[in-house]
């Protein structure tokens, strides 16, 4: 009998035992607000290059477990994690560091949530590049919802809170691709090659998994 997958429940990398539960009630329970604070809470590792941070920073995005960011995050400053950070006090890492921990905190709330791995066809005009996004459950519309915290309160798209069909590919939809209908025909003939590709956000041998 196959295993069924409870995604309201903690996994290995979402698991936040030892974080102190003040510090998780801090954040909201709307699935939306609960990942907002999320994207000042990371920052990438080409963006620090004002900040003059010690190379031993820079190891920070090797961090996995989302517990273990958190902790990272309050040795940095203790204040709670809700409120984001200053670009200086925020943990460098990569795509991926924006997506667990989104995932992690929806699922402390006991919202059904998994990490998706794949393409965004957002960032670069005719470009489908490595990133890794959350999904969450959505009762009343019986579906689940693409959400992207690491452009929440951004410009890069109106409605990152709930990304459209085509805007993002998990690497399933760019290989077999379903969602061919919604690319221009330019699009659609380099939609394998750039699936093929390795890009720099991505942890190669990782396309397509769901961080649990």
């Amino acid at each position: 009998m196959a295993k069924v997958l409870d995604y309201a429940t903690p996994g290995p990398f979402t698991d936040l035992d030892g974080v102190s539960p003040l510090v998780l009630e801090s954040f909201a329970t709307d699935p939306v607000e609960i990942c907002s604070p999320v994207h000042e809470l990371v920052i990438q590792p080409t963006d620090t290059q004002a900040l003059n941070l010690s190379a031993g920073r820079f190891d920070e995005n090797q961090i996995r477990p989302a517990g273990e960011l958190v902790r990272r995050l309050l040795a940095l400053d203790p204040a709670p994690p809700a409120t984001g950070r200053e670009p200086g006090k925020r943990v460098v890492g990569t795509c991926r560091h924006f997506a667990v921990p989104s995932c992690a905190l929806l699922r402390h709330r006991g919202i059904a949530a998994r990490v998706r791995c794949g393409f965004a066809t957002y960032f670069q005009p005719g470009q489908r590049l490595g990133h890794w996004i959350t999904e969450y459950w959505d009762d009343d519309g019986s579906r689940w919802v693409r959400l992207d915290s690491e452009i929440l309160g951004r410009t890069v798209l109106p409605h990152p809170h709930d990304l459209r069909p085509g805007e993002f590919l998990s690497g399933g939809e760019a290989w077999s691709g379903p969602d061919d209908r919604c690319l221009r025909r330019e699009d659609r003939r380099g939609l394998r090659r750039a699936s093929r590709r390795t890009h720099p956000r991505v942890p190669e041998g990782l396309i397509g998994q769901a961080a649990r």
